[in-house]
């Protein structure tokens, strides 16, 4: 089983690949508030200050990253890991309701001092005794999205526990992010990513620098880091479209999302592919679920696009998907190096679109007793020239938005591009999936000339009545395997199904994607389920056996046929 080994460490350890990366951007953008992560919530109903401070500075206290600065020595970046480095903290009376916009946006666009810190800071405004206003700013360098959601979840249970006078009630924790950085420069120094780095030098080859984006102005020789925002607004009948085509497809809403911007981006470039960048948490060994600091990764995907071959599309950006995920380890800076391409600031030389299908930053804060909405950003920072962002919503529609840079592109072009991605996403939706046969043997058999499809594995079944208009019944793979299975595969599915779900214990016929799972989501199940029982898992397993008593007797089938 793969496992990160405890470290001693020097009291000033090295940055990471990214951390070096993000510095330096950060230096090199003096004059503007690059890579702050910035959070704003209206509170209302009862809330003390006083008792969120404490929360907060327990924070500091327990993640190592959070009380970290950095400084250069010798040419090296170090990180400075303080003892104690307790967040800024300012509680403003009697503010007027008109002016909260005008203080988050300072507040957000205020930058860091990197080196003497601290890199967190909290400002509160109080507007009435039952009303207030919070605003939370951190550095990117130092944390990422997926470590602030640990962060956000810890304060509220702190908050809680210090308004009546209890102890602060978290376990120790278990890894810190100086852990992660070892066991990420043993892995480069020991040669363990080697056939992760030759899997993306065999992917990426042809590549000699970024891909020609029309609808760039010329770059200027100073860039700011300034971002704007264009909505992208999709409503049930599309978003139902888009969930009946990943039925259709036995894949995930999010294959089929990153489908469509893969055809939109090589509609606009006039290439036959698309390469667009997709962040993922970065943290393959379960030991890292817990991590807060900044792990993330960016992966190229690079994705063949063909006119009108929708199938096969998909069936390509799920492929690339998987692949990219199960090789997901090598740091994006150190990626560039190995195949040569040129990282000169601030070009990205692949994937200058990005795109991001969960945003973790503006899930809501929970504090006791009180009500908290989450406000919009009060201000944006664009380190890619173009970034997607697609939030699907409980209410069935898909919000989101393209966040691009003013100096490269006009707001009447980005709006031009908002509304051509919107219209790529219902196209796509609304294309009939080709109808498959299945041969007695199970082997699915083309219809005709039609393209490839998915692949079945059992008798068909009808597709579920859910399925929209626009898109095609098709017969799919029933999964019919037998509710058995070993025991220890089903007891460590059924704990990372409801930790990765956020849901209650599955039964036999509950579906993974129909729960709220996704490609990614199912891959990171199988990264996790393998270190568990210390094989190696088709990261696409869910896909053909999307069931819990499916998936267990799957599981239990290719563990036996390792011989375990």
């Amino acid at each position: 089983m793969r496992s990160a080994r405890l470290h001693t460490l020097p009291f000033h350890p090295p940055a990471t690949p990214l951390q070096r990366r993000l510095w330096l951007t950060t230096q090199y953008a003096r004059d503007t508030p690059a890579y702050n992560l910035a959070y704003a919530w209206r509170i209302d109903g009862p809330f003390d200050p006083a008792a969120f401070h404490a929360g907060l500075t327990a924070m500091t206290d327990r993640h190592e990253a959070l009380r970290t600065t950095f400084t250069l020595r010798e040419g090296e970046l170090l990180r400075v890991i303080h003892p104690e480095l307790p967040p800024g903290f300012d509680l403003i009376d009697d503010v007027a309701g008109s002016d909260v916009a005008e203080l988050a946006r300072q507040e957000a666009t205020t930058r860091f001092d990197l080196g003497r810190g601290p890199l967190v800071r909290c400002r509160v405004l109080r507007h009435a005794a039952q009303r207030h206003t919070v605003l939370l700013t951190t550095h990117h360098v130092i944390v990422d999205g997926r470590g602030m959601s640990i962060v956000r979840e810890e304060l509220a249970a702190c908050y809680e526990a210090f308004l009546q006078q209890r102890p602060d009630p978290l376990p120790p924790v278990h890894r810190q992010f100086s852990d992660f950085a070892a066991w990420q420069q043993e892995g480069l120094d020991t040669g363990r990513f080697d056939h992760q780095i030759a899997y993306w030098k065999q992917r990426l080859a042809g590549i000699t620098g970024p891909a020609p984006l029309p609808f760039l102005k010329p770059r200027p020789a100073v860039r700011s880091s300034e971002g704007r925002w264009v909505d992208i607004f999709c409503d049930a009948s599309v978003t139902g479209a888009a969930r009946g085509l990943a039925v259709a497809a036995r894949t995930s809403l999010s294959t089929v999302l990153i489908a469509a911007a893969a055809r939109w981006l090589a509609e606009e470039t006039g290439l036959g592919e698309a390469v667009i960048g997709m962040s993922t948490a970065g943290r393959s060994l379960p030991e890292f679920d817990r991590l807060v600091g900044l792990s993330t990764n960016t992966l190229p995907l690079r994705i063949p696009v063909e006119s009108g071959a929708t199938a096969r599309l998909i069936d390509e950006t799920r492929s690339v998907m998987l692949a990219a995920i199960e090789n997901q380890d090598v740091p994006f800076p150190l990626l560039m190096q190995e195949i040569g391409l040129p990282r000169n600031l601030p070009v990205n030389p692949l994937t200058q679109v990005l795109v991001a299908l969960r945003d973790g930053l503006g899930r809501p804060l929970r504090l006791a007793g009180a009500e908290v909405t989450v406000l919009p950003a009060a201000a944006l920072s664009s380190s890619n020239d173009l970034t997607v962002e697609l939030d699907p919503q409980p209410d069935g529609t898909i919000r989101g938005g393209v966040q691009y840079a003013p100096d490269l592109i006009d707001p009447a072009e980005a709006a031009r591009l908002a509304a051509g991605l919107g219209g790529m996403l219902e196209r796509l939706s609304r294309e009939p999936w080709p109808t498959r046969a299945v041969a007695p043997g199970g082997t699915p058999e083309p219809s005709g000339s039609q393209e490839p499809g998915p692949v079945a594995t059992a008798a068909p079944a009808a597709a579920p009545p859910s399925a929209p208009a626009g898109v095609a019944s098709v017969p799919v793979a029933a999964d019919v395997r037998p509710p058995a299975g070993d025991p220890a595969v089903r007891q460590h599915a059924r704990r990372l199904w409801r930790l990765l779900l956020d849901a209650e214990a599955p039964a036999d016929g509950d579906d993974f994607f129909a729960t709220g799972g996704d490609s990614l989501l199912a891959a990171e199940l199988m990264l996790l389920l393998g270190e568990k029982l210390d094989c190696s898992l088709p990261l696409d397993l869910p896909v053909g056996s999307p069931t819990f008593g499916g998936l267990v007797a799957a599981v239990t089938e290719h563990r036996a046929g390792e011989g375990r």
